[in-house]
């Protein structure tokens, strides 16, 4: 329950700010039709949150257990600054129009724009920290879609209200927090 419970939290913070919930936001702004779009992005997101567990798992297997609780804290430091830096903005391409093309157009864009993302890091991370797969796959997915799904079903309507750069500062001092956390239990 804590890998779950850590990795949703972890995933959801770092998804604040970043690719992600722009293109979803994005994507709500310019379709009519949320459904497709979202269960494409969970699709999405879930792939490339398995396949980062995975390399997690087994990258941490070939590392002492005494250092995973290190390893996590200076990612979550790194990320803390990473989260201070702007995103570049991504273009979708050519919208396509039908939902079954929304769904697909969805679910490829979102998983290629987490490839090499900071949410990805901290999967891999947790997923080997902790050396359990569907704990952290499942909580990452969760914490990924609370941020990105209601941006997508509000895009428009309420974007612009949203103190995007507060809400970055905020989830890096959150990042702080969790590499003191985590140096707490590696001493």
């Amino acid at each position: 329950m804590e890998a779950f419970l850590t990795s949703t939290l972890t995933v959801g913070i770092a998804e604040m700010g970043d690719r992600s919930l722009f293109l979803a936001l994005l994507f709500g702004i310019r379709y009519p039709h949320p459904w497709p779009v979202f269960l494409g992005m969970a699709l999405g997101l879930f792939l490339n949150q398995a396949i980062s567990a995975l390399i997690g798992v087994w990258v941490f297997n070939w590392i002492p257990a005494s250092a995973h609780a290190w390893i996590l804290s200076v990612i979550f430091l790194a990320m803390a600054i990473w989260m201070l830096f702007p995103e570049k903005e991504e273009e979708e391409g050519k919208p396509v129009m039908t939902k079954h093309g929304l769904f697909w157009v969805a679910a490829v864009s979102f998983f290629i724009l987490e490839m090499a993302d900071k949410t990805q890091v901290a999967v891999i991370s947790l997923a080997g920290a902790f050396d359990t797969y569907w704990p952290v796959v499942l909580g990452a997915s969760l914490g990924i879609l609370l941020v990105t799904t209601p941006a997508l079903w509000l895009g428009q309507r309420f974007a612009h209200w949203l103190p995007l750069q507060k809400i970055k500062y905020v989830s890096s001092a959150i990042f702080v927090l969790l590499a003191g956390w985590m140096l707490f239990h590696a001493i």
